[in-house]
């Protein structure tokens, strides 16, 4: 990394804010996007901060798991909140783009799980295939191949 002075400098303001500081900024609602502007530093620079220090990206993203957490709760206080018809339409915009980013960052716990409704098992159709075949062909007890005239070599 000696040939990227802008990046180690980035990381050392980083590392000057420190660790809490930018983690609990983090969990109070403000994005990525938003701390790596705020300190002025590019996303490489993020990003490989992040990378630097052992359990400094796991720390990362569960803080984003437990921002994730918050965003969803906040949906049932933003439900209870609305009063009127003409609220409801801007609250259901307000709850469904909370419970998307929410699946977004921790697909896991938030998002919409669905199953397949029919499942398929190729080997039990090709059994069943082969059943019906067997079925339709008529038990052959003696058969005869009939000289076609071509000599074994």
């Amino acid at each position: 990394m000696a040939g990227q002075p802008i990046i180690r400098a980035q990381k050392a303001m980083l590392e000057k804010v420190g660790e809490d500081r930018i983690f609990d900024e983090l969990l109070s609602g403000m994005s990525t996007s938003k701390v790596i502007k705020r300190y002025q530093v590019g996303r490489r620079a993020f990003y490989g901060w992040l990378e630097d220090s052992p359990g400094r990206k796991d720390r990362y993203t569960a803080t984003r798991k437990r921002y994730a957490d918050i965003l969803a709760e906040e949906t049932i206080d933003i439900a209870d909140e609305t009063g009127d018809a003409a609220d409801a339409q801007v609250s259901k915009l307000r709850i469904d783009t909370r419970r998307w980013i929410a699946a977004r960052i921790n697909p896991e716990q938030w998002s919409e799980h669905r199953a397949p409704l029919v499942q398929v098992s190729i080997g039990d159709q090709h059994v069943k295939a082969m059943r019906d075949v067997m079925r339709d062909i008529p038990a052959i007890e003696h058969v005869v191949i009939p000289d076609d005239g071509i000599e074994d070599e």
